[in-house]
């Protein structure tokens, strides 16, 4: 026996020395089965994107992965919308001397901003938004999102350039799935019809010998809206991971030999256009990343190993009709590539963050980060392309666009993921023209981790142009996530994140560039200050991704832009509300017209104080809390409807007379300006009293006085004479009274019509101010 006990430990011993990286199956004992769950998935967590990346590391406040349960199946991808860990949503008081939202500066060249989504629990948190814009109306606009209200994505549709938005509309995971991986992206085609491609993620389970276990496997899916986004079909799998064994044998002993495989799908990405079999329809068009986490199966004894990990990665192509009936199978774009572990193993290689674009002819483009050997988010990477001209069925290439200096996974002035910065972002123009720009590490700036970059290609990706920094500021501060578009008359417009006007380097904001000549030159004129930038910032508030997620851990992995002919729409993660609220994050929009202005209107705009108004509001945000000022102090609060209006009624203050500035404000900074003339306040209360108590004088000495001349006429009035009426006492004071009445009344009407004129001089000089 200690013979045997020996010899094991020498096994295991020489198996840790020659292994990299092994688990064993056999951690615990469950009713005959043996489970470990989960570790592919969490192996693979620095190179996910998307919230499944998040979940894989620990940090999502809302999803996490099940921990072993008593039989198979128990636990699972575990979800719910409370959000635990996070600060609840807090309503500020009112009858405070102030409010705290945040203070819009509205930017030079484009509309104030709009928060797009909305919130139904306590995670409100809701990031990696893509936008798309209706061909057959260009104010017909999508949002699609990741939403941590639910466990799934959500779209949001607005029919007047963004002004306002209806939603959310949930769009569903596979229905014997456990939740959506995110990394949403919407487009429509040339009729109208809406497409979401999202990831699908469930669980599958497996056994080695006695050793069972479940691992988490993706689907790729797209749904379809007719109606432009407010309605969404079943999700259709475009493509599955599974779990397959490799090599596999069986040894002596009957126990299984080889390898198995947990492959994942990642960050899918879509584009809608011309068949380039059938240029007068449309395709879909879906590219993603698959891994494939490989173990070798070992056993010491009779125990149950897996051990020398690698990871493969491929970039991915499926075509698909767009009422899904026909639909090509995967097809591998890029080689697979290996990453290995250990100080032996020198394949360290990673290709991911694929994007395709159609040009009008149909030809196909699809651009993604191969990271070479030195590894992931260090050292150098290259932008790859590959192009096919037969609708996806074979593909020329990779062709080498870019070669630069990754961008690390998180920078080292911030928390967040931003590998996916270098991640390539890919547009075509109308002539053909193929545009891609990603973020990199300038070699001149060794303090700055990332700068914008952009190349080309004339020649239908054949030859590239040298890397362009985009970003013209001379501090070597972050930018981070840029998104491209072309425009129908071949305007570019790029946006990025960008901490330049913050010296801690904690906010940032969303800045913009376009090119009118297909990016020989970059910027464009300001008419409003009648000059030219380079660049110009578009947030009217900054964000702190501090005060978005939990940590400041994510804030997705991509922003995104599209244009009209007449028109720019960009949206992004927005943090504005977390640092007054606890932990939020919304997604917000601008465009480059103006947007309508917020505005209230007071009934009555005049009268005393201490009586009661009507304020009513429109244009603010939707479904938010509206704060009232008068003079600066807050006397009400009330909230706003689905359309951004809210109606209150309010008991005015004491205050002085006089014009008062009335105030309303929304949680997002939006606010509004009326006044409200007060015609009898507490500063003129006094003046008045003496006013009263001098015509109560006056008053009194006319009365007085009239006693006075009736007492003289009783007084010489004898007694009457024989045969004559006694008219007496009774006519004499009816005579005085009817004096006094009149004198009274004479003056009664001096002391209004004296009123009324002041009141009427106040009035005119109300209206000259």
């Amino acid at each position: 026996m200690k013979r045997l006990a020996v010899s094991f430990l020498g096994a295991f011993l020489a198996l840790m020395m020659v292994l990299p990286l092994v688990y064993s199956l056999e951690e615990a004992n469950l009713g005959g089965g043996l489970r470990i769950e989960f570790q592919s998935t969490k192996f693979l967590s620095s190179l996910l994107t998307g919230r499944l990346g998040v979940v894989a590391r620990g940090e999502d406040p809302v999803m996490r992965l099940g921990e072993a349960g008593g039989e198979p199946g128990e636990k699972r991808v575990e979800a719910g919308g409370e959000g635990a860990g996070l600060r609840l949503f807090s309503l500020q008081a009112p009858g405070a001397a102030g409010i705290l939202v945040p203070f819009r500066s509205p930017a030079p060249a484009f509309s104030r901003n709009i928060i797009i989504t909305r919130d139904f629990s306590r995670a409100p948190i809701q990031t990696e938004p893509h936008i798309a814009v209706n061909p057959k109306n260009p104010n017909h606009l999508l949002v699609g999102v990741i939403d941590y209200n639910f466990a799934g994505v959500s779209a949001y549709v607005s029919l007047d350039g963004g002004e306002t938005w209806s939603g959310p509309r949930q769009v569903r995971y596979l229905k014997d799935d456990a939740g959506s991986g995110g990394d949403p992206v919407v487009a429509f085609d040339r009729e109208g019809n809406a497409y979401f491609a999202s990831i699908s993620i469930g669980i599958e389970e497996y056994r080695i010998g006695s050793a069972v276990s479940e691992e988490i496997v993706s689907s790729i899916v797209v749904s379809k809206s007719p109606d432009g986004g407010f309605s969404w079909s079943e999700p259709v799998s475009v493509a599955r991971s599974g779990i397959t064994f490799r090599d596999i044998g069986v040894d002596e002993k009957g126990r299984l030999r080889g390898s198995i495989a947990f492959s994942f799908l990642d960050k899918p990405w879509m584009t809608v256009g011309p068949d380039k079999n059938d240029p007068s329809r449309d395709a879909i068009y879906v590219t993603y990343t698959e891994f494939s986490v490989v173990w070798d199966i070992f056993y010491v004894e009779e125990l149950v190993f897996l051990g020398n990990p690698r990871i493969e990665s491929v970039i991915k192509f499926v075509k698909s009709s767009t009422d899904f009936a026909v639909m090509t199978p995967p097809i591998k774009v890029s080689p697979v590539v290996i990453r290995g572990y250990g100080e032996e193993s020198r394949q360290k290689r990673v290709v991911q963050g694929s994007q395709p674009a159609v040009a009008p002819d149909g030809t196909l483009y699809v651009a993604w980060l191969d990271t070479q050997d030195d590894d992931s988010a260090k050292g150098l990477g290259e932008i790859h392309v590959a192009v096919s001209t037969d609708g996806g069925r074979s593909w020329r290439g990779p062709i080498r666009a870019a070669i630069f200096n990754e961008v690390s996974f998180t920078p080292r002035n911030a928390a967040f993921r931003n590998w996916g910065s270098s991640f390539p972002q890919l547009a075509v123009g109308p002539g053909g023209e193929v545009y891609i720009v990603f973020a990199g590490r300038p070699a001149d700036k060794p303090l700055d981790d990332g700068d914008i970059y952009f190349v080309r290609s004339f020649d239908g990706g054949v030859t590239w142009s040298q890397p362009k920094r985009l970003n013209d500021d001379e501090t070597g501060r972050l930018q981070f996530f840029p998104s491209i578009t072309v425009d129908p008359n071949g305007v570019i417009h790029v946006m990025w994140g960008d901490m330049r006007d913050d010296p801690v380097e904690t906010k940032y904001h969303i800045y913009y560039t376009r090119s009118s000549d297909k990016g020989d030159t970059w910027g464009f004129e300001i008419t409003e200050l009648g000059q030219r930038v380079g660049s110009t910032r578009v947030t009217d508030s900054y964000s702190n991704p501090n005060f978005g997620f939990p940590g400041g851990r994510f804030i997705g992995d991509y922003f995104s832009i599209k244009a009209t002919a007449d028109d720019v729409y960009l949206v992004w993660a927005d943090c504005r509300l977390g640092e007054f609220t606890g932990v939020n994050q919304k997604i917000a929009f601008v465009r480059r017209r103006a947007m309508t202005a917020p505005s209230i209107f007071v009934s009555p705009p005049s009268g005393v104080a201490g009586r009661d108004i009507t304020i009513v509001g429109t244009n603010f945000q939707p479904d938010s809390n509206i704060y009232i000022e008068i003079s600066g102090s807050v006397v009400a609060y009330t909230k706003t409807n689905e359309e951004g209006s809210f109606t209150a009624r309010i008991f005015t203050p004491l205050t002085s007379e006089g014009t008062q500035t009335v105030v309303a404000y929304d949680q997002t900074g939006n606010f509004a300006v009326a006044s409200l003339y007060i015609e009898f306040g507490f500063n003129n209360l006094a003046e008045r009293i003496n006013v009263l108590e001098s015509d109560r004088q006056i008053l009194q000495s006319l009365l007085t006085e009239v006693r006075g001349i009736g007492e003289s006429l009783k007084s010489g009035s004898g007694p009457p004479q024989v045969g004559q009426p006694a008219t007496g006492p009774d006519a004499v004071w009816l005579m005085v009274a009817g004096l006094a009445g009149v004198a009274i009344g004479l003056w009664v009407g001096v002391i209004l019509a004296r009123r009324l004129q002041g009141a009427r001089r106040n009035g005119q000089m109300t209206r000259q101010a």
